[in-house]
């Protein structure tokens, strides 16, 4: 059995700087799209964590992971796009958009921290270490969900949530090239 005081002081600590970016997404997209770009980002994280962690980080370079930090400006500069997509398009693009916006802006970060902890676990553990994220992945996310509907954050959002929303993308990606050490590897 993992330790779940462990597990979920891991989950909170390396999840809480991406609260604020979940008030964005839930603004954005409808609750279900970014609930399930969230859960799989998570997913895709805690597997590579667990599987493929170590073999990554011996072959790739940490500094070219920060070249992720472009996508995350990208979709700050493009903004929001045309208003009249079609909604099942416009849902396939949230839940793909809440995933890159998670991989990308926690990826590098939560895979050092989960790696050293999944490491230590037998298989079993390890599998109900990720169910007991998918649990904390809705719990949060619902947090943020309730948080989203105060009127103070509707009101922030309804002025200047589009402004705001790309320059946390852009914010996002510029903090992923300098925490990866991409910028400071072309500056030497």
């Amino acid at each position: 059995m993992p330790n779940f005081a462990l597990v979920t002081t891991l989950f909170v600590g390396v999840n809480l700087d991406f609260f604020i970016v979940l008030l964005v997404l839930l603004q954005k997209y409808k609750f279900k799209d970014t609930l399930l770009g969230y859960e799989l980002g998570m997913l895709i994280i805690l597997m590579v964590s667990a599987l493929a962690g170590q073999f990554i980080q011996s072959i790739v370079p940490d500094w070219s992971i920060g070249f992720l930090g472009l996508v995350p400006i990208f979709f700050g500069i493009k903004g929001e796009g045309d208003a009249d997509e079609e909604m099942h398009a416009k849902s396939k693009i949230g839940i793909l958009s809440v995933m890159l916006m998670y991989v990308v802006s926690c990826g590098a970060d939560n895979i050092a921290a989960y790696l050293p902890v999944l490491a230590t676990m037998q298989t079993h553990a390890v599998f109900i270490t990720a169910i007991y994220f998918v649990i904390l992945t809705f719990i949060s996310i619902s947090i943020a969900y309730f948080f989203g509907k105060l009127p103070i954050i509707k009101k922030v959002f309804n002025t200047c949530g589009e402004t705001l929303t790309r320059l946390i993308y852009i914010a996002i990606g510029i903090f992923v090239m300098i925490d990866t050490g991409l910028i400071s590897h072309f500056i030497h």
